[in-house]
């Protein structure tokens, strides 16, 4: 049996409210496929909207060179524009970190852009969650924030990041990670209790957990690997920094054939027994009960939000 995380769609922004946490308006069905697009990079915009992503991520930040950051910007409302005029899918922005003489810039070009998401680099705390909200104040806007993770510090933060308003997702950056520790990213194994940690951090405040992108271009298997281990750490979806990993990463986040069949029997078996009064039921020498009928019930509510979806647009 394989489990699943996740509830098919983009988690709501937490608001509080004393003690309570309201959800406000769901951002429609759940990425498994992030794909960053440089938004200075013309013919990479116009081909994003058929690479059958979830999710474009238009890029101020590593992608795009230190000289051409004012040029990104420039471009950044044209290229959402392009987007949005040829697809559905969700549209986010990399803005450049705090700590950077472009954020503000990027936060404001943003706003004008109209985009609704934002992710944010290099998030080592809540106070950088309060910078953002402050700028995005100041210009206008408000966002909802995928806060991406790349630093120790970032890691032991990331409950009290997770809990910042306006925050709906975690994501894991694997190679900055590694600089901070020293270390060399050609291993996960070093990097497994941090990626465990801030997945935790996320499911923790129901939010969304998104893996590391892969590097390697020309290795498919690697790619499967690293996304199916994120998979198993309750990560939602993957970054892709390019088109061809994006049919892959689909397919490794969404339910299989067979888990689609294991679950149409466990909810079949299970409704059968609660008629005669049963809570729990033996499929194929396995005993099941409530916990795997909400597993089930969820797997096909996930096979049902892809089911639209193509690999290639």
């Amino acid at each position: 049996m394989r489990a699943f995380i996740g509830n098919g769609t983009l988690p709501a922004v937490p608001v509080r409210q004393g003690n309570l946490i309201c959800r406000q308006k769901r951002l429609g069905t759940m990425p498994r496929s992030l794909l960053f697009v440089p938004a200075n990079v013309e013919r990479f915009v116009r081909k994003a909207p058929e690479t059958g992503a979830d999710a474009v991520v238009l890029d101020l930040e590593d992608s795009v060179p230190e000289g051409a950051k004012d040029d990104a910007r420039a471009r950044l409302g044209r290229a959402a524009d392009e987007i949005r005029s040829r697809s559905g899918q969700l549209l986010a922005v990399r803005v450049n970190s705090v700590g950077t003489p472009h954020f503000r810039g990027d936060v404001r070009a943003a706003a004008e852009a109209g985009i609704e998401v934002l992710v944010l680099p290099k998030c080592d705390g809540p106070e950088d969650l309060v910078r953002m909200r402050e700028v995005s104040s100041e210009v206008g806007a408000t966002f909802r924030v995928i806060a991406l993770i790349e630093s120790p510090r970032g890691v032991l933060a990331a409950p009290a990041i997770a809990s910042e308003e306006g925050v709906v997702g975690l994501a894991f950056g694997k190679y900055d990670f590694a600089l901070s520790m020293g270390a060399l990213p050609s291993s996960n194994l070093n990097v497994l209790v941090p990626k465990s940690l801030v997945a935790i951090a996320a499911k923790a405040r129901g939010l969304l957990a998104l893996d590391t992108p892969y590097a390697a271009l020309n290795d498919p298997e690697g790619l499967r690997a690293e996304a199916l281990e994120a998979k198993s750490l309750g990560y939602d979806g993957k970054f892709a920094v390019h088109p061809a990993q994006v049919p892959l990463i689909n397919e490794v986040f969404s339910p299989s054939e067979e888990d689609v069949r294991w679950a149409e029997m466990v909810v079949d078996v299970l409704d059968r027994a609660r008629k005669t009064g049963r809570a729990s039921a033996e499929l194929q020498g396995t005993m099941v009960d409530e916990v795997h009928y909400r597993i089930a019930k969820r797997v096909l509510e996930m096979r049902a939000a892809h089911s639209g979806s193509e690999s290639v647009k």
